[in-house]
C-alpha cells in the first residue's frame, strides 16, 4: 500500500496514534524485569545470611550461588516461579507456606513473585 494511501486511510491522528502505539511496544519489549531486594544480615569467613524481598512481579534475575547450597526459609511465602537457565530443565511453579523451609542447590536461576503478595525469605549459605 503506497504512503499517501496508508496516510489516507488511518487519517491524520492515525498516524501519530500508530507511532505512539509502536513506541509503546518497543519501550515494554525492552524494558529491564523489576528486581527483588537483597539485604545481608550477617557475611563473615564462614556464613553469609540474607533477606530478600520479592513484591508482587518482582524477580531475582538469573543468578548462581556462591557455594554448593543454601538453606532457605520463607518468612512469608507466596506463588512463586522458578526459572532454570538449563533450556533442557523445565520451570516451576511453587505456592509455598509462610515458615516453609528448603535446601536450594547451586544452580543457575531465577526465582519470579507471579502471585499476589509479597514474598520474604531467609538465606543462610554455609561457606
Amino acid at each position: 500500500m503506497p504512503c499517501n494511501q496508508l496516510n489516507k486511510g488511518l487519517g491524520r491522528f492515525g498516524i501519530k496514534y500508530l507511532a505512539v502505539l509502536l513506541a509503546m511496544f518497543v519501550s515494554v519489549s525492552g524494558a529491564k524485569p523489576k528486581l527483588g531486594s537483597k539485604e545481608i544480615l550477617l557475611d563473615n569467613d564462614k556464613v553469609q545470611i540474607v533477606r530478600l524481598s520479592y513484591p508482587v512481579g518482582t524477580e531475582s534475575g538469573m543468578h548462581k550461588l556462591d557455594y554448593a547450597n543454601r538453606a532457605v526459609y520463607f518468612v512469608k511465602g507466596g506463588k512463586l516461579e522458578l526459572v532454570y537457565a538449563d533450556p533442557q530443565k523445565a520451570s516451576m511453579v511453587l505456592v509455598v507456606e509462610d515458615g516453609a523451609a528448603s535446601l536450594q542447590l547451586a544452580v543457575e536461576h531465577n526465582v519470579k513473585n507471579i502471585g499476589d503478595t509479597e514474598i520474604v525469605i531467609i538465606e543462610t549459605e554455609i561457606k
